[in-house]
């Protein structure tokens, strides 16, 4: 098997993580992903306040982790053989856990606080993990609980899940980024009109091209 896995590193502290939480999310992402899915790979970005990874995949059952209880989600594994591989190298249990431990792994620490939970997102195609960094100070400060992505910084999101999804669509960005999807069609309108993003294909299987 050979994976691609884009990681992209924006601050300075590699140690923003509990400890095991980082390499588990990462495992999981490997076992869980749609490899179906062409074109597409795992994305890692680091940045000061947290850990970010994409998966390419939903769930397989086809529910929304944000929807179940993520200490009571029923592991069904889209790839057994993977699975039995990391197993083997002893990198996960052989039964799934994998969500439940990562939270666990945060509640177990010192700074840990309830917004400061790890947060799981998922669409049909798609599968957000963050992992926030208890020991950047800004956390905690509590100016920006609660707030939406500013438009800029919504945009440049946006153009980074484009990147590690060149099929997502505006339903999709509307469900991560808690947005309408009026709101991310104009938003995608203006990358477009910018000469940042454009579609290529039909609509319903054609893909976003970034303009670097």
């Amino acid at each position: 098997m050979h994976e691609n896995v884009s990681f992209n590193h924006h601050n300075n502290d590699r140690g923003i993580v509990c400890e095991g939480s980082g390499e588990g999310l990462i495992v999981n992402a490997l076992i869980h992903r749609d490899y179906g899915v062409i074109g597409s790979e795992v994305h890692i970005d680091i940045y000061d306040d947290r850990l970010e990874v994409y998966s390419p995949g939903g769930m397989y059952d086809g529910t929304f982790v944000q929807d179940v209880d993520p200490y009571n989600v029923c592991s069904v594994r889209r790839n057994p053989v993977i699975a039995d591989v990391f197993s083997r190298m002893n990198l996960m249990e052989r039964r799934g856990s994998g969500l439940r431990k990562i939270i666990e792994s945060y509640e177990f620490e010192e700074k840990y606080k309830e917004k400061l939970k790890p947060e799981f997102r998922s669409t049909e195609v798609s599968f957000h993990t963050n992992l926030m960094n208890l020991n950047y100070d800004g956390q905690n400060d509590g100016q920006n609980d609660g707030q939406k992505l500013q438009p800029e910084q919504r945009r440049t999101e946006i153009i980074r899940v484009i990147e590690a999804n060149p099929k997502a669509t505006a339903l999709e960005l509307s469900k991560l980024l808690l947005v309408s999807k009026s709101t991310i069609e104009r938003d995608l309108a203006k990358l477009r009109d910018e000469g940042h993003i454009e579609y290529e294909g039909s609509a319903k299987t054609g893909e976003w091209k970034l303009n670097k």
